[in-house]
């Protein structure tokens, strides 16, 4: 705490800052939330007004964003503050006077109330402190609180003398009479695919690829401020002439071209701008190649419900940086979800696709699947007459299928994929010609759209199952495959026919709503229960007990029993 040097404004303070504004604001920066104790006077003075904040302590911001949006860490880092009508900051005071400064500096017009150590203002020292006793002369003033933080609702106390320092920053003759392309320079940004070498935390953008971003957004910014800017003038001056006409033709209608867009402020302008162009930008980020390589739709639509928080960010390299070692941080997360999101959507469009089976017997909802080995079937890659390729969402599918089998494998993205075999070979496949990619060999019956899959390497199918087992608990925890191929081999024969009976007294409903976490649980409840019923109905019907690990013990307690080839050898002998 004391690093940060954190001391809470006091309610009373609070109360007392925000009565020195003059206007009422639109829109309202906090650049040192703390606990948001200024965001909540503010609130209170002003009731719904808009309040962004940045904080440098990340262990406050879920306590802050109840309170306002949270823009980053460090409010120094910002670049542009043009969007706010008022600034409300109590800052640590060993840099406040670099506070004040900078959102000066920043901000385009309005007010600003700062909480300062008193010490710098009376007698400044620094060339900053100088800077910032001139410009109160010139645009504001300063008022003494001795005492400010020993009242009783003081959280924090100190016997430290504050100033309270008010400035506000109008629009200057240099605004109406400035050029729109002052300041601004050519662009120019390259957007090539910067691929560079993997790196090591697996989901990350190349260094020159995310500057590039950022200088192409500020940019965009740059021009999108000054064209408010001079809309602003134009309509000043438009005005000046158009009520010069109506003194000499004596008339009050006005033209529509004159007639006020929006009745918002140029600040509200501004920030609804900004918004927007800061959301695009966002979205830039998780559009590059490199990110939505690790993403599949499913993991993709989940980022996007939570878009909001992660599109008022500030689109900073070191904002972009943090985002991205989030999701590395995620990696193995996002890993098994994108493998159980694949299972999920081969399971779920035909139960002949699933081995069903227990580990549990007496464990209610405790039956588990694993994808066939030899073959499975996908519907929905119907053509039209026309069409001499598969339309883009069946390209996407066939993409991602062969995602998560490279990422099971251990490889960034697979050479000659599905994608390509379809894209290079698709006259051949709907001659149902059986054709090989990288992972499968497939055939293709374009009349009723189905594909048929064969896993060339029924290793990494067993992975997969493997996976998404233990995961939903469906197997034990510590089960292993390695070195037991041919113990699955057999037991995956075994359970074949077993889950064929099990498919039987299933309806498509029963096996899709078990699967669709979208659903509410009462209605997962009852899939369940279907699937458990039709589970125990096979195990009566066959007799067997529906356990896919028995088989494997029962082999292995087999080969115990089996003598060894030593042992073979010495009985030729004797």
């Amino acid at each position: 705490m004391d690093d940060l040097q954190f001391y809470p404004t006091p309610a009373h303070l609070g109360a007392k800052i925000c009565s020195m504004f003059e206007c009422p604001p639109s829109r309202v920066l906090e650049p040192s939330a703390g606990n948001g104790d200024l965001i909540k006077a503010m609130r209170r003075r002003f009731r719904d007004v808009q309040c962004d904040m940045y904080e440098i302590d990340p262990a406050r911001h879920d306590t802050l964003r109840d309170q306002g949006t949270i823009l980053g860490y460090d409010f120094l880092e910002s670049t542009d503050l043009s969007m706010y009508s008022h600034i409300i900051m109590n800052p640590p005071f060993r840099n406040g006077v670099q506070h004040v400064l900078h959102a000066w500096r920043r901000m385009f017009s309005g007010e600003i109330v700062a909480v300062l150590n008193a010490s710098g203002v009376q007698r400044p020292t620094t060339a900053d402190e100088q800077k910032l006793c001139q410009i109160i002369s010139d645009h504001g003033r300063v008022e003494y609180v001795q005492e400010a933080f020993l009242s009783p609702d003081t959280l924090r106390k100190t016997t430290v003398e504050v100033a309270l320092v008010y400035l506000r920053k109008t629009k200057t003759e240099e605004f109406w009479n400035g050029s729109i392309l002052e300041g601004l320079s050519e662009d120019e940004t390259s957007f090539e695919d910067y691929r560079g070498a993997a790196v090591s935390n697996g989901i990350a953008l190349n260094g020159g690829q995310v500057k590039a971003l950022v200088r192409a957004f500020n940019i965009a910014w740059e021009a999108t401020k000054q064209s408010h800017i001079a809309e602003e003038r134009s309509v000043m001056y438009s005005h000046f002439f158009y009520a010069e006409f109506r003194r000499i033709v004596n008339k009050a209608v006005e033209p529509a071209w004159l007639a006020p867009k929006k009745a918002e402020s140029l600040q509200e302008r501004l920030a609804e701008s900004y918004a927007k162009l800061k959301e695009a930008a966002w979205m830039s980020v998780l559009n590059t190649s490199d990110f939505r390589a690790y993403l599949t739709r499913k993991v993709i639509q989940e980022v996007l419900a939570n878009f909001e928080s992660i599109k008022k960010l500030d689109f900073t390299a070191s904002n972009i940086y943090g985002f991205l070692q989030g999701f590395a941080l995620k990696k193995a997360d996002l890993n098994l979800q994108m493998v159980c999101d694949l299972f999920d959507s081969i399971a779920w469009r035909n139960s002949e696709n699933c081995l069903f089976y227990r580990w549990k017997s007496n464990e209610r909802h405790q039956v588990g699947m694993a994808l066939r080995r030899r073959r499975f079937i996908l519907s929905g890659f119907s053509t039209e007459g026309w069409r001499s390729d598969l339309g883009w969402e069946a390209e996407r599918r066939l993409e991602e299928i062969d995602r998560v089998f490279a990422l099971v494998d251990g490889k960034q993205e697979p050479e000659n994929g599905l994608l390509w075999l379809f894209r290079n070979h698709f006259k051949e496949l709907v001659g149902k010609k059986r054709m090989t990619s990288r992972y499968f060999d497939v055939r293709y019956h374009s009349g009723i759209g189905t594909i048929h899959f064969f896993p060339l390497d029924q290793k990494l199918l067993d992975r997969v199952n493997l996976l998404v087992g233990k995961h939903r608990r469906w197997m034990p925890e510590d089960y292993d495959m390695t070195d037991r191929e041919k113990d699955l081999d057999v037991a995956y024969k075994g359970a074949e026919a077993f889950s064929d009976t099990v498919s039987g007294k299933l309806n498509r409903w029963t096996l899709r709503t078990s699967l669709d976490s979208d659903r509410t649980d009462s209605e997962r409840n009852s899939a369940l229960d279907d699937l458990d019923a039709a589970f125990d109905a096979a195990v009566q019907a066959t007799g067997q007990d529906g356990n896919f690990f028995t088989g494997i013990r029962k082999l292995e307690s087999h080969k115990e029993n089996e003598p060894s080839d030593s042992q073979r050898s010495l009985a030729l002998v004797s």
